[in-house]
C-alpha cells in the first residue's frame, strides 16, 4: 500500500504563546476562564496582574493550570485553544507558518440548552411537523420491539403488535409530513383518532418529529429556529486564520516509510467483544443473513458484550464475568521479538532506541490500513514528535470543526470521496449518536459521508439509512452489514472523536467495532506497553520521527515531602528533562524543571496522584508556527495519510422476489420435517440404520432428502424428506417415528419431532433453492455411502482434497482467486479457534502424516457417489459467477463438512482449510515450475 500524506492540514495552537508571562496574558486568561468557568472567574475577577502573587495557593494553583494549558495544550476546550486549517500546506524549503494572534470565535448554543425546551406534541401534529420512524423496531410474535431512551439511559421497549402502527412505521422510514402521512396512509379512523396515535407513538418514541435534536447536518438550532441569547449558554469553537507559509516537506519524507514498517511491525488489534460476537453468531445462525436488531436482541439474537446484562445481577460479580475468556494475544508475538533484542534492565538515561537499526523481525505480510488515518505530531527543530497514530478515518479529528468552518467541512468531503472512490463495491455511512448531553458537543458535525444513520436522532440527511433496513451476515471472518434497500455492503464510520467505549448502547458500540473490523487502526508505538512498570522508558525514534519520549516513574511519597528546592534537585538527580509534562491523554500539565513556580505547583499536583509517569517536553528553538508579531506557538498538527488501494469487497444478496417460490411448508405440505435429539454418535447409527431402511422401503414416494447436524438447543439430526404425493405424508410420518420407535423407547434418541421447514432463501436465493436442495440430496446420500465404512479424520479430510482437486481442475476459479479464498477461510478459522504458535506447531505435524498416509479406498457404491457429488458440485457453481460463487462454495463444503462429521465440525473444517491450503500452495508452485 503506498502510503502518501493528504496535502491539507488542520492543526492547533494554545491561546497563548509558549514565551509568554501569566502577567502579561492576565485579562486575556480571565476573558477565558469566565467562559469555561463562571463559579471561578468571580473569584478572581477583580484580581490584577499586580496581585497574582498575593492569591491564596489553591486559587493560585487553579489559575496556573488554567494558563497552563491555554500555554501549552493544543486540544480546543472554548478558547483555551483553536484550530486552523493550511490548504497546499508543504513546501518545498521552510517558510514559518503565520496565524492571526487573535481568534475567530464561532459560538453556537450549547448542547445541554436542548433539555429547557418543552414542544406541545399536539401542537406539533397540527403544524404539519415531520415525522420520522425510530427505526431500531422489530418485531417478536406478538409485539413491537425498539430502542428508546430516558434520562440518558437506553432500554429495549416494547409494545404489543399492531398493524396500523407498523403501517405508519414504514410510512415514516423517511421523514414525513402528518399530511402526507395520512394520505398515504388513507386511514378509516377520524383524524382527531389519528393525532392521538402519533401523539401516543411519539410520547412512547416510536416516532420522532423534526423538533427532535439532530447531531449531524444542519445545526439544530438553527434548524429549528432558535435565536442565540446573550444568556444563553455557548459552545465555542475558536479558529486561528492562517496568513501565510507552510510545512517543509523534506521533514515529512521518512513518515510513509515508518507507516510501511509499522504494517509489518504492529500486529491487528482484535476487538474482544466482536470475536465473541461473532462466535456466538456462527454457532447460533451459522451462515445465516439476519436483521441487525434482532442480532443483536438479548433473547432471540446473541446481544453485544453483554451490554444488555449491564444493568442486571450483582455488581461484584459482574465485574468479574467473562474475564476468564478474554485474553490479549495481539502484542505477545512483539513483546517477545523486542526482548530478544533489548533487556530493560539496560534502558539508561539518554539512550534512544531507533527502531530503524534494531533488526527487528517482521511479519510476512503487512496488515491491512485503513484507506485515511491520522497521526497527532508537533514539529521541533527538524525532528517530528508523534503523539498518537492511526484511527479508522482521518476525519476523526477534524469532524467536530466542520460545524464551524466550511474549509474543514471540505476538507473531510474530500477524505470520505477519496475512501469511497477506493472501496466502489461498498457504501461508508456516519454514525449519528447522542446520549452525554454534557459531551456531545464534540459530536456535532457536517455530514461529510454520503450515507447516515441515525440512532434515536431525527435525520436531515437526503436518503437515511434505517436500522431496520440493515442486514448483518458473517462472511469469513468478517461481520458484513448489507442495506436491503440498495442492496449493497455498507461500512459505518464515525467522523468523530467521541470515546464510544463510553456508550452501553449494544448497536451503537457495534458499528464502532465494526470500523476496526480487520485493519490495523492502531499505529502507535508505546515501549511502556510492552515493558510495564518501569521506572525509566527511553526515547524511541525512528529516522526523524520520535514515537515515544523519555518517561520517568515518579512516586507520590518521593515528592510531597520535599520543598521546592529539593524536589528541583531530585529531578535533576534521576535525569528528568527540563521540560517534562504529567497527566494522560489531552489531560496534561506541562512543567519547567527549574522554575520554582511550576515545581511548587508540581509537588501541588502530586499530592492528589500516587504514581505518575513524567514524559519529557521539547520546546523548539525556532517554532513552525507564529503569529504576525513573532510570538511562538505550540502546534499540534492533524497530519493525514491515505492510500488508495481497495480494503473492502462488495457484498450483494439476490433479489428474493425475481423467483416465486414457496418460503414455507408446514406438515402437510411437500416436504416433511424431522428433528431427532441424540448423542452425536448416536447420529451415525440412526443415520445408517433406521433412517437408511426408512428410505430404502419408502423410496418410491420420497422424490429427493437430505439431513443437516445441528448443536441449536440440543444436538439432533434435521431430516427432510420431498414427497411425491402430499397425500403421503400422514402415512410416511408414522411410518418414519415406527422405524424410530425402537431407539426412542430405549433413550437412545430423547426427543422425535415434526416441523416446519422454512427454507433458507435469504441465504442461497429463491433462484437457486430447489437445485441446492437437490445438492444437498446428493450429498446426504454419499455421506450415507460413506458410513458403511468407518474412515478415519485424515481419510474424510482426503476426501475433501480429492473434491478440491476436482473443483479446481474444473476452471470454475482462477488459480490465484482460489488459492485467496482459501487462505481467508483458513486466516478466519485460525482466528477463531485462536490458533498459537504451539498449535501451528501441531497441525504441521499432524500434516505430515496426512500427507504420507494413503488413501483409503472406496467401494464401487461409494465412489459412484462420490462421482455424482462432484458433478453436482460444480453445476452449481457454474449456476452463478463472480463473489456469490465464492461464496455459494464456502457455504456448500461448510455443509459437506457438517454432514461428513458427527462432532467438532468446525474444528475439523479448520484443519481442513489449513491442510488445503497447504495442498494448494504446493499445487501452485508445481504448475510454475
Amino acid at each position: 500500500m503506498k502510503v502518501k500524506i493528504y496535502p491539507d492540514v488542520v492543526f492547533r495552537t494554545p491561546k497563548f504563546s509558549y514565551k509568554s508571562t501569566l502577567v502579561d496574558c492576565w485579562d486575556d486568561l480571565k476573558a477565558a476562564i469566565s467562559i469555561s468557568s463562571d463559579a471561578f472567574y468571580q473569584t478572581i475577577k477583580d484580581v490584577t496582574a499586580e496581585e497574582l502573587t498575593l492569591l491564596p495557593s489553591k486559587v493560585f494553583f487553579t489559575i496556573w493550570k488554567y494558563y497552563n494549558r491555554a500555554k501549552f495544550r493544543s486540544t480546543p476546550y472554548g478558547t483555551f485553544a483553536g484550530f486552523s486549517i493550511l490548504n497546499a500546506a508543504f513546501n518545498p524549503s521552510e517558510t514559518k507558518i503565520v496565524v492571526q494572534e487573535d481568534q475567530t470565535v464561532h459560538k453556537f448554543i450549547d448542547w445541554p440548552y436542548k433539555n429547557s425546551l418543552n414542544f406541545s406534541l399536539a401542537d406539533l401534529l397540527k403544524s404539519n411537523c415531520l415525522l420520522f420512524a425510530n427505526s431500531s423496531y422489530y418485531f417478536t410474535t406478538s409485539s413491537i420491539r425498539y430502542i428508546a431512551c430516558t434520562d440518558g439511559l437506553f432500554e429495549l421497549a416494547e409494545i404489543d403488535k399492531d398493524e396500523f402502527v407498523i403501517q405508519i412505521l414504514e410510512a415514516c422510514l423517511v421523514p414525513i409530513t402528518v399530511t402526507e402521512l395520512i394520505e398515504k396512509l388513507n386511514p378509516l379512523d377520524s383524524r382527531e383518532e389519528i393525532f392521538s396515535l402519533l401523539e401516543d407513538m411519539l410520547s412512547f418514541q416510536l416516532l420522532l418529529s423534526d423538533n427532535d435534536p439532530n447531531i449531524i447536518g444542519e445545526d439544530y438550532f438553527q434548524r429549528i429556529g432558535i435565536e442565540k441569547d446573550i444568556d444563553m449558554p455557548k459552545y465555542l469553537i475558536a479558529e486561528r486564520k492562517v496568513i501565510s507559509g507552510g510545512i517543509d516537506e523534506k521533514l515529512l519524507n521518512n513518515i510513509p516509510g515508518l507507516i510501511n514498517f509499522m504494517q509489518y511491525l504492529q500486529p491487528i488489534e482484535g476487538r474482544d467483544a466482536l470475536t465473541q460476537f461473532i462466535n456466538k453468531f456462527r454457532k447460533k445462525f451459522e451462515q445465516k443473513e439476519i436483521p441487525l436488531s434482532l442480532a443483536l436482541d438479548p433473547e432471540m439474537g446473541i446481544g453485544y458484550d453483554e451490554l444488555e446484562q449491564a444493568n442486571q445481577g450483582d455488581d461484584f460479580v459482574a465485574q468479574f464475568y467473562g474475564k476468564q475468556n478474554k485474553k490479549d494475544n495481539s502484542t505477545n508475538n512483539l513483546k517477545e521479538n523486542f526482548k530478544k533484542l533489548l533487556e530493560s534492565k539496560g534502558f539508561i538515561s539518554k539512550e534512544v532506541i531507533r527502531l530503524d537499526k534494531l533488526n527487528l523481525p517482521l511479519a510476512d505480510n503487512a496488515t491491512k490500513i485503513p484507506n485515511s488515518f491520522s497521526m497527532l505530531m508537533s514539529i521541533a527543530d527538524e525532528t517530528i514528535y508523534v503523539d498518537q497514530t492511526g484511527g479508522s478515518t482521518a476525519n476523526a479529528l477534524s469532524g467536530r470543526f466542520t460545524l464551524a468552518s466550511d474549509k474543514v467541512f471540505q476538507h473531510c468531503k474530500n477524505i470520505a470521496k477519496l475512501e469511497q472512490a477506493a472501496n466502489p463495491d461498498v457504501l461508508f455511512f456516519d454514525v449519528a449518536y447522542m446520549v452525554e448531553t454534557n459531551v456531545d458537543n464534540i459530536n456535532r458535525r457536517k455530514l461529510v459521508y454520503g450515507k447516515q444513520l441515525s440512532i434515536l436522532n431525527f435525520d436531515t440527511s437526503e436518503d437515511p439509512i434505517t436500522i431496520d433496513d440493515v442486514m448483518l451476515s458473517i462472511q469469513g471472518s468478517e461481520v458484513i452489514l448489507r442495506s436491503k434497500k440498495l442492496n449493497k455492503r455498507i461500512v459505518p464510520r464515525m467522523a468523530s472523536a467521541y470515546n464510544y467505549s463510553r456508550s452501553d448502547l449494544s448497536v451503537f458500540r457495534l458499528l464502532c467495532d465494526l470500523q476496526h473490523q480487520n485493519v490495523q487502526t492502531n499505529l502507535s508505538f508505546f515501549i511502556e506497553n510492552l515493558y510495564p512498570e518501569l521506572p525509566y522508558y527511553p526515547k524511541v525514534q525512528y529516522q526523524n520521527i520520535v514515537l515515544s519520549q523519555q518517561k520517568w516513574q515518579i512516586k507520590k511519597e518521593n515528592i510531597v515531602k520535599f520543598a521546592v528546592s529539593e524536589c528541583i534537585e531530585y529531578l535533576n538527580k534521576i535525569g528528568v528533562s527540563k521540560y517534562f509534562k504529567a497527566g494522560l491523554s489531552d489531560q496534561t500539565l506541562c512543567f519547567e524543571r527549574d522554575n520554582d513556580i511550576d515545581i511548587n505547583a508540581f509537588i501541588q499536583y502530586m499530592h492528589k496522584q500516587n504514581t505518575v509517569y513524567l514524559e519529557e517536553v521539547i520546546l523548539p528553538e525556532s517554532s513552525v508556527v507564529v503569529d504576525e508579531s513573532g510570538k511562538p506557538y505550540l502546534a499540534q498538527f492533524i497530519l493525514n495519510l491515505y492510500h488508495e488501494e481497495k480494503i473492502y469487497d462488495g457484498f450483494e444478496h439476490d433479489d428474493e422476489s425475481k423467483t416465486d417460490v414457496v418460503q414455507i411448508f408446514p406438515p402437510g405440505k411437500e416436504w416433511l420435517y424431522f428433528e431427532i435429539y441424540c448423542h452425536q454418535q448416536r447420529s451415525d447409527l440412526l443415520l445408517s440404520g433406521p433412517i437408511a431402511a426408512f428410505l430404502e422401503n419408502h423410496k418410491l414416494k420420497i422424490k429427493s432428502w437430505f439431513f443437516i447436524r445441528y448443536n441449536e438447543n440440543g444436538y439432533h439430526l434435521r431430516v427432510r424428506f420431498l414427497l411425491n404425493d402430499i397425500k403421503d405424508g400422514q402415512e410416511l410420518t408414522t411410518a418414519f417415528a415406527d422405524y424410530l420407535e425402537e431407539d426412542l423407547n430405549a433413550g437412545l434418541i430423547s426427543d422425535l419431532q415434526l416441523r416446519t421447514y422454512k427454507r433458507e432463501t435469504h441465504r442461497y436465493g429463491n433462484d437457486l433453492i430447489e437445485k441446492i436442495e437437490s445438492h444437498f440430496s446428493v450429498d446426504s446420500k454419499f455421506v450415507l455411502a460413506l458410513l458403511e465404512t468407518q474412515f478415519s479424520a485424515n481419510a474424510k479430510y482426503k476426501i475433501v482434497a480429492d473434491l478440491i482437486e476436482v473443483l479446481q481442475s474444473s476452471e470454475l476459479f482462477d488459480n490465484q482467486i482460489f488459492a485467496n479464498v482459501i487462505k481467508t477461510m483458513s486466516d478466519s478459522f485460525n482466528t477463531e479457534h485462536n490458533l498459537e504458535p504451539a498449535d501451528f506447531k501441531k497441525i504441521n505435524a499432524q500434516y505430515q502424516i496426512y500427507r504420507k498416509a494413503d488413501a483409503e479406498e472406496l467401494n464401487e457404491k461409494q465412489n459412484a457417489a462420490f462421482v455424482s457429488f462432484q458433478q453436482s458440485f460444480i453445476e452449481i457453481l457454474k449456476a452463478c459467477e463472480g463473489t456469490r460463487r465464492v461464496q455459494l462454495f464456502s457455504d456448500l463444503l461448510h455443509m459437506y463438512v457438517n454432514r461428513l462429521f458427527n462432532k467438532d465440525q468446525r474444528t475439523h473444517e479448520m484443519v481442513i482449510y489449513y491442510f488445503l491450503l497447504k495442498d494448494v500452495q504446493r499445487r501452485n508452485a508445481m504448475n510454475k515450475v
